[in-house]
């Protein structure tokens, strides 16, 4: 083979990488997002028998953390992480989460943001928000009240906590967005959907639009 003709070949080759890579990166957001909305879907069954134990079968019995869940409800930590997260996140940062969370609030780490329903009626009295009761009232088993947004930001943006580890803080300091990932969003009813909307919104924009 000629150097000419190796040149045409890794022409070639370099084309058919750079044609094929935004395919890749499709696919693989898909499969994360697919396997984040199946984790969502077993934490939903779980605050089902959650609420269900507290005898009220609303969502103002939920837990006030999806930490709360392990071990009765959720058997493994893991499951409270939002497995695109996990593939890109730092070794060891998962587990230091998992341990810092354990120590202050003597439960595990989520990367989900889970809604509060008496939080967000306490600030819709004050006029802060919509407050959860008057959408549960409209949208009833499609009220959102689980969703990851790590798909798009990287990070679990919403999740106050994440910003409180100083290794989380400089990881999420990276540009790590991608916009054209969806959000996944469980809702009470059990479903979970994959919505292509910002994600760096209020909670009573997603509780309300998404």
């Amino acid at each position: 083979m000629t150097l000419m003709e190796l040149l045409v070949v890794i022409s070639i080759l370099a084309t058919l990488a750079a044609l094929l890579y935004p395919v890749y990166l499709s696919v693989r957001t898909k499969m994360y997002a697919v396997s984040c909305a199946n984790q969502l879907r077993q934490i939903g069954l779980a605050i089902k028998m959650y609420v269900h134990d507290q005898g009220d079968e609303t969502p103002y019995s939920m837990p006030y953390s999806l930490g709360q869940l392990y071990p009765n409800y959720i058997h493994d930590k893991e499951l409270l992480v939002c497995p695109y997260f996990r593939a890109i996140a730092p070794i060891g940062l998962i587990e230091g989460m998992h341990q810092r969370s354990q120590k202050r609030w003597k439960e595990p780490w989520s990367s989900y943001w889970l809604m509060c329903p008496k939080s967000l009626d306490e600030g819709w009295r004050r006029g802060d928000n919509m407050g959860f009761a008057p959408i549960f009232a409209k949208r009833g088993d499609a009220t959102p009240i689980v969703f990851c947004d790590s798909h798009q930001q990287g990070c679990p943006n919403s999740n106050y906590s994440v910003m409180l580890h100083p290794e989380a803080q400089r990881f999420c300091g990276q540009n790590l967005f991608e916009p054209n990932a969806p959000m996944v969003i469980l809702r009470w009813g059990g479903s979970v959907s994959l919505v292509h909307k910002p994600s760096n919104v209020a909670t009573d924009v997603i509780l309300m639009d998404y």
